[in-house]
């Protein structure tokens, strides 16, 4: 990542109520120890923390991580793609967050297994990333129009596209199987109906994987 980018980016980030919902409703349980990787200033890990959970973050803008260390029980900073402290990768977290991450790096494989590392051998992850093939989006690429934008789905920092498939795989080889989905499906009225075909309804993809 490139740290200069995100520096003031991560302190501005926020999270949609729609999503920071979903992530909690797979939150099952209370007492964990909880990773939030990229936490930004603790917006989502506060909630977490909150509901009677240890929470320590991970984040890659100092400035953020300031703001977070008063909301959360410590955080770490430093790059996701690069070596994790030695004090995340110790087998001891019960479960981790990746919210809008994966799209963000190079190789998201390298950044899984080290989640991968740092969870215990029942552990669980819980991702959130854009679906490019979205129905809306597949409609815009048959018009010819695509154009980046400051955020969502075209956000300029964006340099890895998740279809469901593609999801799917990069968590099989990095030793995680999804036990359960809550995505955000687009139209939201057909929620119900729709969740069963999420490489073409859901507008974000949110996962709960299990480490095998």
């Amino acid at each position: 990542m490139d740290k200069q980018y995100y520096e003031n980016k991560s302190v501005n980030y926020g999270i949609s109520h729609t999503r920071r919902r979903k992530i909690l409703e797979l939150i099952d349980r209370n007492g964990l120890r909880v990773l939030d990787v990229a936490c930004a200033s603790g917006y989502l890990g506060g909630k977490i923390k909150g509901a009677g959970n240890y929470v320590v973050g991970f984040e890659i803008s100092e400035v953020a991580a300031q703001k977070a260390r008063q909301v959360l029980d410590a955080v770490f900073v430093g790059d996701v793609q690069h070596d994790w402290p030695a004090e995340l990768r110790n087998g001891g977290y019960d479960l981790i967050i990746m919210a809008e991450i994966l799209e963000h790096v190079f190789d998201p494989i390298i950044v899984l297994r080290q989640a991968h590392e740092a969870l215990k051998n029942s552990g669980s992850i819980i991702i959130t990333t854009p679906n490019f093939l979205a129905w809306k989006n597949r409609i815009k690429f048959l018009f010819g129009e695509f154009a980046y934008t400051d955020q969502g789905i075209f956000d300029f920092g964006h340099i890895r596209w998740f279809t469901w498939g593609y999801l799917k795989t990069v968590l099989t080889e990095s030793g995680f199987k999804i036990v359960r989905q809550n995505h955000i499906i687009y139209p939201g009225k057909l929620t119900r109906l729709l969740s069963w075909w999420p490489s073409l309804f859901a507008s974000q993809f949110i996962i709960k994987a299990n480490k095998i």
